[in-house]
């Protein structure tokens, strides 16, 4: 079915060149003037529609993908609604009267480093140490070739409804209510370099993420010789 076009940037009313701080300050004003408790119950859809309009424009991919709709209208319209296949993970950004799908694959995906974190985990793959630091364990080929392990975790991150900028005594998200920030499910791309070594390690930060960067340890397991001091206790070596 083909969705009704929506202006998000006029919801804001805010120019389509607008930097990340007019946005902000645009959803602010907005969001005042035409909240519920201000404006009274017939605001709410507004409301809602400046706030979805603000998620999708304040995150850089979403906008993007926006941006790409306005160029090409006739064709994103017949497209399908639902998500797109990209290489393992499937993502959709819209609003309640826009929406748009598209496919990132990647060519160098880690199939048997992919998926749901706790999938992961339980298949020894993954596993989380005291210190919270993920190690992924790779096998000789994915230790050589290197590529891209895209795994599905719960962060706490920016609301998408607020933007992140609900406060106490300020505005009000009926999503995340004062908290500016929820919980999450998350997929994070690991870029494992090639001919990674043994042990070593990366941060990297997550869009929108309000916790720590992720802290990663690559351990490989059937390139070079097993010490004794790398062996996980519950890793299947054999894989």
């Amino acid at each position: 079915m083909r969705s009704t076009r929506v202006d998000l940037y006029g919801l804001l009313g805010v120019a389509r060149s607008a930097s990340v701080a007019d946005l902000r300050r645009a959803y602010r004003r907005m969001a005042l003037l035409h909240h519920p408790d201000r404006a009274g119950a017939a605001s709410a859809p507004t409301f809602a529609g400046i706030a979805d309009a603000y998620r999708v424009l304040s995150n850089p991919v979403a906008r993007s993908a926006y941006d790409v709709s306005l160029a090409e209208q006739d064709a994103w319209m017949a497209r399908d609604a639902g998500a797109v296949h990209a290489g393992g993970v499937d993502w959709t950004v819209g609003t309640a009267g826009w929406r748009a799908a598209r496919a990132g694959p990647f060519a160098d995906l880690l199939p048997r480093l992919s998926g749901r974190l706790d999938v992961l985990v339980s298949s020894r793959i993954v596993a989380l140490d005291a210190d919270g630091v993920i190690e992924l364990h790779l096998n000789g080929r994915e230790a050589a070739s290197g590529g891209t392990a895209a795994i599905q975790m719960a962060l706490k991150v920016a609301c998408a409804t607020c933007g992140g900028v609900a406060r106490p005594r300020g505005v009000w998200c009926r999503i995340c209510e004062h908290e500016g920030a929820v919980n999450e499910e998350v997929t994070v791309h690991v870029r494992v370099p090639a001919r990674v070594r043994r042990g070593s390690m990366m941060t990297m930060t997550v869009p929108r993420a309000v916790d720590a960067p992720l802290r990663i340890r690559f351990c490989v397991h059937g390139l070079w010789p097993i010490r004794s001091e790398d062996i996980h206790p519950d890793y299947d070596y054999d894989e």
